[in-house]
C-alpha cells in the first residue's frame, strides 16, 4: 500500500535508508585518489559526497515508498542508486569538459576515472 504521509513511515527502515546513503558516501570517498590534498579539502570532498549520496538515496527511497514498493526493497534499491548517483557526477564532468574542449581537464578526469575502476 502506498504511503501518503511521512509520519506513517517506519522510522527504523527510514534510518536504514539514511545509513545506506552514508555508507555509499564512505565507499565513494574511499575510492577517490586524493593523496596530495589538504585535510580541509578532504573534509569538503567527503561532505559533498555525503550530501549528494544521502540526497539521491533518500529521494529514491521516498519515491519508491510513495509508489508502494516494499520497504526493504526500497532501501536496497535506494542505496544502490545513491552510490551510482555520485559516480554519475564523474561522467557528467567528463561530458562537460569534452563539450567545452578542455582537453587537459578531460584527460585528467578520464585518468582518475580509470583509477577508480
Amino acid at each position: 500500500m502506498p504511503q501518503k504521509h511521512l509520519k506513517d513511515m517506519d522510522d527504523i527502515v527510514t534510518s536504514l535508508a539514511l545509513l545506506s546513503g552514508v555508507w555509499g558516501a564512505i565507499i565513494s570517498f574511499a575510492k577517490r585518489d586524493i593523496e596530495n590534498v589538504t585535510i580541509l579539502r578532504k573534509a569538503f570532498i567527503f561532505l559533498t559526497d555525503m550530501f549528494v549520496n544521502i540526497g539521491i538515496t533518500m529521494l529514491v527511497y521516498l519515491g519508491m515508498i510513495g509508489y508502494g514498493i516494499d520497504d526493504l526493497l526500497a532501501v536496497a534499491a535506494a542505496g544502490f542508486v545513491g552510490h551510482q548517483g555520485t559516480r554519475s557526477f564523474y561522467l557528467i564532468e567528463l561530458i562537460i569538459t569534452e563539450k567545452l574542449g578542455a582537453k587537459k581537464t578531460y584527460e585528467m578526469l578520464k585518468e582518475k576515472e580509470e583509477k577508480i575502476k
